[in-house]
């Protein structure tokens, strides 16, 4: 399959911007290379240069890129569009160039090439990601096998982490789930593993609703789980179907336009006493969220951060 592999070289606060535009065109990975990170990664003592690619360490200067896959096809021309003229609608000097390239690539090309950076990787007290073809000894945490391909949800992204650490501490045995913004599935695959009854993923993206589904199946809970495509809060049928009844636990990664957007459907489904744990969002927007849920009627219970990341955790 071809796609379109589109480059926009812009600085570390225009990738935040840019990031956001990516996500409300409705697709939920792509990827940033920051200098910054990368210096500050550097510059930690705590590790230990064995474990950094040599050829990345004259990469400390330079643009951020943002760099993102879509299909060329008719969802994938109308995605690549809506960003375009996003990223050509911001204004200001201090987002860097806000240059954007693109190349036509061959899925064949690159769809293996990923797997040399994906390694098992420990996360919060109970879980462990490893991707299908390596092995790990899981020193009794919760395997999550994942081959995400080109979807979202490693367990790297400090998102996905921050979700995977509240889920930790919830009690979803024999427990309603909602995975809202799915990705690879890995939320409601280890929301499944921690006994949870039923999950109802959900994903804007068509490519990540069915890695989702490879996922699931790989780790035996596609019983337990149902994948949907589609944006709720414009689609209605879908809407009607996937907040048919109350969950226990809403797990919402997704930017924080999108939770505001989807905050009264989250309440009218969320069960008396149930959790809500939104992540997605951007430490400068957390006040903004927090004060949107509370008027929601939601209460607050904690937050827990990574970066500038934050998961927000609260109740009904």
């Amino acid at each position: 399959m071809k796609f379109t592999e589109l480059t926009i070289y812009t600085n570390t606060l225009g990738s935040e911007i840019v990031g956001g535009i990516i996500t409300a065109a409705g697709i939920s990975c792509y990827s940033v290379e920051d200098p910054a990170d990368l210096e500050a990664l550097l510059n930690d003592n705590t590790v230990p240069y064995d474990y950094i690619e040599e050829g990345l360490l004259n990469k400390t200067e330079g643009e951020t890129l943002v760099k993102i896959y879509i299909s060329q096809d008719e969802q994938g021309t109308a995605q690549l569009a809506r960003i375009k003229q996003g990223v050509e609608s911001i204004e200001g000097d201090c987002f860097g160039r806000l240059f954007m390239e693109e190349v036509t690539v061959d899925d064949g090309d690159w769809a293996d090439g990923w797997k040399q950076y994906f390694h098992p990787l420990p996360i919060g007290e109970k879980f462990i990601v490893k991707p299908t073809w390596e092995s790990c000894d899981s020193d009794g945490r919760i395997v999550l096998e994942i081959d995400p391909a080109s979807s979202f949800g490693t367990g790297q992204h400090e998102t996905t982490a921050l979700c995977l650490r509240a889920l930790e501490n919830i009690d979803v045995e024999n427990k309603r789930v909602l995975d809202m913004g799915c990705g690879s599935g890995i939320l409601g695959i280890a929301a499944a593993k921690c006994g949870a009854s039923e999950i109802v993923l959900v994903d804007i993206d068509s490519v990540a609703a069915s890695i989702a589904e490879e996922n699931l199946s790989v780790n035996g809970v596609e019983d337990k789980c149902k994948v949907y495509c589609g944006n709720v809060i414009t689609d209605g049928k879908l809407a009607e179907t996937v907040f048919d009844g109350e969950y226990s636990l809403i797990l919402a990664n997704i930017v924080a336009d999108v939770i505001k957007g989807m905050a009264d459907m989250f309440y009218a489904s969320l069960e008396e006493g149930g959790t809500l744990v939104c992540s997605g969002v951007i430490g400068g927007r957390r006040a903004e969220v927090e004060s949107l849920l509370e008027e929601k009627g939601f209460k607050l219970l904690g937050t827990d951060e990574e970066k500038d990341w934050v998961a927000i955790k609260c109740t009904k």
